[in-house]
């Protein structure tokens, strides 16, 4: 049996399989997609680490993904999720020539691609900045389009919760390109197009409807200080803790988080804001605003640490080798991270070319001597804190900051 056929073979019984169970746990209510005549790169908007099945119950024909560097990187689980559907993969915080030469021997075998072109699940609720050769790619290919649009997954799983809730979740396909309309479109066409397809906020869902939708579940502001870092309150960063429902500071801001997605005080005072787009749009904006103040602080100056952090070294769609466990600090020139072992690690921002985020916590960075690093926290410690700095005090572009 050839490869192609094992994958179709496992993508009918995964279906089969599986279907029943992803519609009741997420009460997922989606159309089945007939296949198109020619190879297909669907799009979808990505909003949990389920998606991937969520899309694969809707569409009959066998796809494969384009996945992250991480899902390669598990061992034995690897080589067996490799055997049964070989993901293609990408690795966060590189441009990756290897994975397009990929994608384009598959479409010329006449298979079906899916990429997420957010490349990252959203921590605020709103649909993140496509990735910026979207239009290119897929022009470039000569396949067709399908954009397909999930709602409803923010509030199920948010990229910060530790649970899942249930409320209401929906895929439907929002347009379909053929090869040769494609062709008419200019990259720029064909890229409004594609955001507008794909285009979600789950606080514009909810208040669209009548009745709002409930997403319950247990403990749902728990982690919520990975996304939510800086106070608004106090302007203090990383002083924000949950419990439970629970979120609040020191500095006396107390806040409950509702089924519905929303902040209600637990004092009398009104809440800073009520939903969570909001502070994270106000969050991105004073973060560069402190970033100016930080830049005037002795090289010396911690702008944030953790305690009880690990730092990785890995390859590429293989291993990671733990180098040190220890404190991670953040100046404004550079990121320290100071081992238990007596080691020191100093990774100075200009050697740094890009830092990204896996889920809500591992921060990857690569360097300018093609060297990959991780550091990793067990505790609900923030990777966005240190990115969104990281690209303030570069000034360089944050993903989460939406253009337009």
């Amino acid at each position: 049996m050839n490869a192609r056929r094992r994958h179709e073979i496992v993508w009918k019984i995964l279906q089969f399989t599986l279907t029943p169970y992803i519609k009741w746990k997420f009460n997922y209510q989606f159309d089945k997609v007939k296949p198109l005549e020619y190879p297909t790169i669907i799009l979808p908007n990505h909003l949990t680490n389920w998606d991937p099945l969520l899309v694969g119950t809707a569409f009959s024909k066998m796809m494969y993904y384009v996945a992250s560097d991480h899902l390669f990187r598990l061992g034995w689980i690897s080589k067996i999720i490799e055997y049964l559907v070989d993901p293609i993969p990408r690795m966060k915080s590189t441009r990756d020539r290897k994975t397009v030469v990929a994608m384009l021997r598959r479409l010329r075998e006449g298979n079906n691609i899916c990429i997420f072109p957010e490349g990252n699940m959203s921590f605020s609720g709103e649909t993140g900045q496509l990735h910026e050769t979207t239009a290119k790619l897929v022009k470039y290919t000569g396949a067709a389009l399908i954009t397909y649009r999930m709602e409803g997954g923010y509030l199920t799983q948010p990229r910060w919760s530790k649970y899942p809730r249930r409320g209401v979740m929906t895929g439907r396909v929002v347009n379909i390109y053929t090869p040769e309309e494609i062709k008419t479109l200019s990259e720029e066409e064909l890229m409004k197009r594609i955001e507008r397809d794909l285009y979600t906020n789950a606080y514009e869902e909810q208040e669209r409807l009548k009745s709002p939708i409930a997403f319950h579940g247990k403990k749902l502001a728990e982690s919520l200080e990975t996304a939510l870092y800086l106070c608004p309150s106090c302007n203090q960063i990383g002083t924000l803790v949950s419990k439970d429902n629970i979120f609040c500071c020191p500095c006396g801001l107390q806040l409950r988080f509702t089924p519905y997605g929303y902040f209600e005080s637990l004092t009398r005072d009104k809440p800073p804001f009520t939903r969570i787009l909001d502070w994270f749009r106000w969050q991105h904006k004073r973060t560069r605003e402190l970033a100016e103040q930080y830049r005037n602080k002795k090289e010396d100056y911690p702008i944030t640490s953790d305690e009880n952090q690990t730092l990785w070294r890995i390859q590429k769609a293989r291993n990671n080798s733990l180098l040190s466990k220890g404190t991670l600090k953040l100046f404004r020139n550079r990121l320290c991270f100071q081992g238990s072992n007596g080691y020191v690690f100093n990774f100075p921002f200009n050697q740094i070319s890009d830092l990204a985020i896996h889920g809500s916590r591992t921060i990857i960075f690569s360097t300018t001597d093609q060297e990959y690093y991780e550091l990793k926290s067990k505790a609900p410690r923030s990777g966005l804190k240190y990115y969104e700095l990281f690209k303030a005090l570069t000034d360089k572009p944050s993903i989460y900051e939406r253009k337009g």
